[in-house]
């Protein structure tokens, strides 16, 4: 089965577009489940507990100082962001105001016009900024989404972006291990709210950088484009069956944005260490799914209901079972990233283990076999994030 599903993917470097085996045609990201759920009759009862305060029950990992924990997490990327629900806006402006008195570079000559020099200077900007892992890629148009929505005021404009934006830079971000570990809960959700917030910081941060060395950028969070494509274009990873990104350092325990510039760029290559074999044998995901809302079976072509993009092989996630859950908890889940034998430290057991699962994709079924021996994937108890040493 893994030869026949590897059969239908592209060469490693064609990046996302090894996926595409049908005509693709640009998402409007007002399809997308979250923004889905604040206009669609159907869903906006669900919309209404997932976003909306209301009683439960108190339980571990659902007190008060879990939800405060989670609700902090969110507050720079709510107050000063806007990569989650309106983009182009605060932090992930397309053009920055000036903020303060504080002087600001301006020039109309840029500091070089070498790529590599240049290439240099972002990816170690990046990094001092907050990223953990940093690449880039030239700017695949198919991943950008036609129209762009705005929640709040429920409005929908055309994706716009000038021919002159020919490159990606690509971010993610390390979401904490103990916090995932707690999933589904409060403290797990608080492990993205938290990284949501510095993502906002980072981009808004990296494209005003870019612009003081005398070119264009456009910060983005979840807005705009498509992330996990433009990712694997920039050589962070690879795709998995439950639709994240799998990196190899942190496994899918990431969050991504991007920022979109002028400024020439070396691209990254994308890479391959054996995710697409070893997610046709594991199924961990699809198990362990609350919802039931990850394939099980072999990858495939079909969409399950207008939030899946056509025209792409992969395992496609049922966001409307996946939503229903989140509604039915009062936050996010996370399950699927907790349970991923990819979501490990990088110790030296588990690197060589991944190093099996690159050069000798046979053992990829023993590998599973061991890693649920081994008990790896189950939540831990709120106490336990809780104890960890200061």
């Amino acid at each position: 089965m893994a030869r026949n599903s590897k059969s239908r993917l592209g060469p490693v470097s064609a990046g996302a577009g090894r996926y595409v085996v049908g005509e693709v045609r640009p998402f409007d990201q007002k399809n997308q489940m979250f923004m889905r759920s604040t206009w669609d009759p159907a869903w906006l009862p669900a919309a209404r507990k997932y976003y909306g305060y209301h009683e439960m029950k108190p339980s571990e990992g659902y007190t008060l100082k879990e939800s405060a924990l989670n609700d902090a997490g969110w507050w720079v990327e709510l107050a000063f962001g806007s990569g989650n629900f309106t983009g182009r806006e605060g932090l992930g402006a397309w053009e920055a105001e000036q903020m303060s008195s504080h002087r600001v570079a301006k020039t109309t000559t840029p500091v070089s016009v070498d790529p590599v020099e240049l290439t240099r200077l972002i990816k170690r900007a990046a990094r001092l900024y907050g990223a953990s892992l940093v690449g880039t890629c030239l700017l695949d148009r198919r991943w950008l989404y036609s129209h762009s929505y705005h929640t709040l005021r429920k409005e929908s404009r055309p994706i716009e972006i000038p021919p002159e934006f020919k490159w990606a830079i690509v971010m993610a971000h390390e979401m904490d291990y103990e916090g995932i570990k707690q999933a589904p809960n409060y403290i797990a959700s608080a492990a993205a709210s938290a990284v949501y917030s510095r993502m906002a910081v980072t981009a808004g941060l990296l494209a005003q950088y870019i612009r003081g060395l005398g070119y264009k950028a456009l910060p983005m969070g979840n807005d705009t484009a498509c992330s996990v494509p433009m990712a694997i274009d920039a050589g962070l990873g690879e795709l998995s069956r439950a639709g994240w990104l799998i990196t190899p350092g942190y496994g899918p325990r990431v969050r991504l944005n991007k920022v979109v510039t002028d400024m020439p760029l070396i691209p990254d290559s994308p890479i391959e260490f054996g995710v697409w074999e070893f997610c046709v044998a594991c199924q961990k995901c699809a198990r362990a799914c609350p919802g039931r809302a990850i394939e099980a079976g072999p990858p495939t072509d079909k969409c399950h209901n207008i939030c899946n993009r056509e025209g792409v092989y992969r395992w496609p996630v049922n966001a409307e079972k996946c939503f229903s859950f989140f509604a039915s908890i009062g936050t996010d889940c996370g399950t699927c990233i907790r349970v991923c034998p990819f979501n490990k430290p990088a110790t030296t057991f588990h690197s060589i283990v991944k190093w099996k699962i690159k050069h000798f994709p046979v053992l990829d079924p023993m590998l599973v076999k061991a890693d649920n021996l081994f008990g790896y994937g189950k939540p831990a108890r709120p106490s336990r994030f809780w104890s960890q040493p200061n």
